[in-house]
C-alpha cells in the first residue's frame, strides 16, 4: 500500500497523527489478509471484502473507523467501485436508532424499548443483501406498535443525523435573495456546476460516477438536486443511486434497482423479496425535506409521491410549505 499517500490525505483533512496511524494500521492488516489469498488493493474483489467484513463483525471489530479507513484508501487509489460498496455498508448508520428515538418521542419510551427488543440491532458493515430482511421485520413490528396515521411522521425525520450547520449557508443565501423560486433556480445551477466539475475531473460525487450524460440529465430537471415550487408545495425528484448506469437501462426492475439509494431495501427490489411496506420510504422524504426545514426555519410535512420500492422508476416527494 502507499502509506505516504494515505498520510497526505489525512493530513489535508486535519486528522490527528494518532488517528492517521490507526487508519494505516487498518489498511496494513487488510493488506496482509489479501496477500494470503494472492490479491492486492488493485485486484481485490467485493466478494473478498464481503467475507473480510463478515469476519470483523463476528469478532466485534466492525467499527466505523475501520470501514472508513478502508473506504478512503480505495477512493484514493481510484477503485471507485469498491469505495461505492463501502458507502452501502456505512450509509445507513444511525438511521434505525434515530427512527426508534422518534418512536419514543411520539409514542413513548416503553413502545420504543419494545420495538428495540423485538427487532434487535443491525451490525455496522452488514452486507446490503442481508439488510432488507431486517428492514422488513422492523417495519412489521413498527406497524404493530404504532398507529398507522403516525408512521409517516415518525419515519420522515432527519434520520441520517445531518447537522443543521450543513445548510446554514444556503439559508443565508435564501434570505439574501428574498425569493424561494430564485433560490431554487440558483441552487440547482450550483449543483449542476458541481456535477460538471466531478465529471470533468473523473471523481466520485458521493457514491456516484458522474458522466456528461448524467450532468445533462440533472440540468434538464430542476426537481433533481433542488426543487420546483407549485403553490404551497415543493416537488423533489431524487437523483438515481447510479445515474450513469440508470440512464442506459430498459428493464423496469433494474431501473428501479439503480434508482433506489437505500441500502436497507435495494436488494429486495432486485430479488423481489422480502416485501417491505412503502411507508419505509418516508425516511427518504424526511432526508429530502430536512434542508428546507433549515433554510425556511420550520418543520414541514412531506409525503412520498413515487418510489422505486413501490414500483416507480424514480423517487419523488412533495413538501408542504405551510409547515408541519
Amino acid at each position: 500500500m502507499n502509506e505516504s499517500k494515505l498520510r497526505e490525505l489525512y493530513s489535508k483533512r486535519g486528522v490527528s497523527a494518532t488517528a492517521t496511524d490507526a487508519a494505516i494500521q487498518v489498511c496494513q492488516q487488510f493488506e496482509k489478509a489479501m496477500q494470503k489469498q494472492g490479491v492486492s488493493f488493485e485486484t481485490v474483489t467485493v466478494d473478498f471484502i464481503r467475507s473480510y467484513i463478515k469476519n470483523l463483525i463476528e469478532h466485534g471489530e466492525n467499527d466505523l473507523t475501520t470501514l472508513v479507513a478502508l473506504a478512503r484508501y480505495f477512493l484514493l487509489i481510484g477503485r471507485n467501485e469498491i469505495y461505492v460498496y463501502f458507502t452501502s455498508l456505512v450509509g445507513g448508520r444511525g438511521v434505525i436508532e434515530n427512527i426508534t428515538e422518534r418512536v419514543a418521542t411520539y409514542q413513548g419510551t416503553e413502545v420504543a424499548e419494545t420495538l428495540k427488543e423485538r427487532t434487535g440491532k443491525l451490525p455496522l458493515g452488514t452486507d446490503p443483501e442481508q439488510q432488507p430482511e431486517f428492514t422488513a421485520n422492523f417495519m412489521e413490528e413498527l406497524k404493530k406498535l404504532v398507529p398507522a396515521e403516525k408512521i409517516g411522521c415518525i419515519m420522515a425525520g432527519n434520520n441520517h443525523g445531518i447537522p443543521r450547520e450543513a445548510f446554514l449557508k444556503d439559508k443565508l443565501r435564501y434570505e439574501e435573495l428574498g425569493s424561494l423560486d430564485e433560490f431554487l433556480v440558483e441552487f440547482h445551477k450550483r449543483k449542476v456546476a458541481e456535477l460538471q466539475e466531478h465529471c470533468d475531473n473523473g471523481t466520485v460525487w458521493y457514491e456516484q460516477t458522474i458522466t456528461q450524460e448524467v450532468v445533462d440529465f440533472v440540468a434538464g430537471n430542476q426537481e433533481i438536486l433542488s426543487a420546483v415550487r407549485e403553490g404551497n408545495t415543493l416537488y423533489i425528484t431524487k437523483i438515481p443511486y447510479d445515474p450513469a448506469t440508470y440512464l442506459h437501462l430498459t428493464d423496469p426492475k433494474m431501473i428501479r434497482y439503480y434508482a433506489c439509494h437505500c441500502p436497507f431495501v435495494r436488494e429486495a427490489i432486485l430479488k423481489g423479496e422480502p416485501q417491505i411496506p412503502g411507508e419505509w420510504c418516508n425516511c427518504s422524504a424526511g432526508f429530502e425535506k430536512f434542508p428546507f426545514d433549515v433554510i425556511l426555519d420550520r418543520d414541514h410535512k412531506a409525503k412520498v409521491i413515487a418510489s422505486a420500492l413501490k414500483g416507480d422508476p424514480l423517487c419523488r416527494f412533495a413538501i408542504d410549505l405551510q409547515g408541519g
